[in-house]
């Protein structure tokens, strides 16, 4: 299975290198203006500590209430393995592997909740992206289906709602302020991608490319992607710019400056990792 992933991105960055200007690209990156990238970074990493928050929440339906602290370490130490494992799953493995040594607590409880997490932010990227279809041009690329588009956003919400209270009662308490996490989360990613393609130089149809971008995140989301997602968000940017008019090369820039920020975040969970250690106290029951 993992070499179907590298064999899929590698084709993907193959299609990508042969459909673009490789070295308009590299200019736009190499040129991107470090101030907005800054400003990208951060958002980023709000986005991501907002995220651990969320999570924090399915684990207190468990009985869990993890300290803040030992919860956002937990979190950074969860995206360093999801760069580098296949799927994002390594990172939400380690985090149940530790939370099961730790506390005890019960495996199957931890893996759903994993999983609602991951669901909950799942259902916010596609409603944002199904709206912001609405809102641009994204619509006319689907034409006579792009009446699909409002059930899509009208019902993501009430389904998963539905979901949750007949299939994970346990999990319900806390599904309104999670979904409403989830919403700023893809929010403040949306905006990092904002001043990405300021730094790039972008100047016009934001809406389109942020649908573009989420439609990328939800591809790299897929079970047959790469860590982080590299390739098949590349490719989604390659094949829908045409589509909606916007400039292959600055769509590619854009998550290839993203990768690079979300593998710099990354980063910081080598420093938690070293210093991870089991204590007691690091949980309010």
């Amino acid at each position: 299975m993992l070499f179907l992933k590298i064999a899929i991105a590698a084709v993907a960055i193959y299609f990508v290198v042969n459909s673009i200007d490789l070295n308009k690209t590299k200019e736009l990156i190499l040129n991107a203006n470090p101030g907005w990238l800054l400003v990208a970074l951060v958002l980023f990493n709000a986005s991501k500590i907002l995220s651990a928050f969320r999570l924090n929440y399915f684990f207190k339906s468990l009985g869990l209430d993890l300290e803040p602290v030992y919860n956002l370490k937990l979190y950074y130490v969860g995206m360093l393995y999801n760069q580098f494992l296949p799927g994002g799953i390594g990172g939400d493995g380690y985090k149940v592997y530790l939370l099961k040594k730790k506390f005890n607590t019960p495996m199957k409880g931890l893996i759903t909740a994993t999983l609602l997490d991951r669901l909950s932010g799942g259902v916010a990227l596609g409603f944002l992206m199904l709206l912001l279809a609405i809102l641009g041009t994204g619509h006319e690329v689907v034409g006579g289906f792009n009446w699909l588009l409002w059930p899509g956003v009208i019902l993501a919400f009430p389904v998963y709602y539905l979901l949750v209270h007949y299939l994970f009662p346990k999990y319900k308490t806390f599904r309104s302020i999670t979904s409403i996490q989830a919403i700023g989360v893809q929010g403040l990613q949306v905006a990092a991608a904002y001043f990405i393609l300021l730094a790039l130089g972008v100047d016009g149809s934001f809406i389109d490319y942020f649908t573009l971008f989420l439609l990328s995140s939800i591809a790299a989301l897929l079970p047959i992607s790469a860590p982080g997602g590299i390739g098949v968000r590349e490719y989604v940017m390659t094949i829908g710019a045409p589509l909606l008019l916007l400039d292959q090369n600055s769509a590619v820039a854009l998550t290839g400056l993203f990768y690079l920020i979300s593998l710099f975040s990354a980063g910081f969970g080598l420093f938690f990792n070293r210093s991870f250690k089991i204590e007691k106290g690091d949980i309010e029951n």
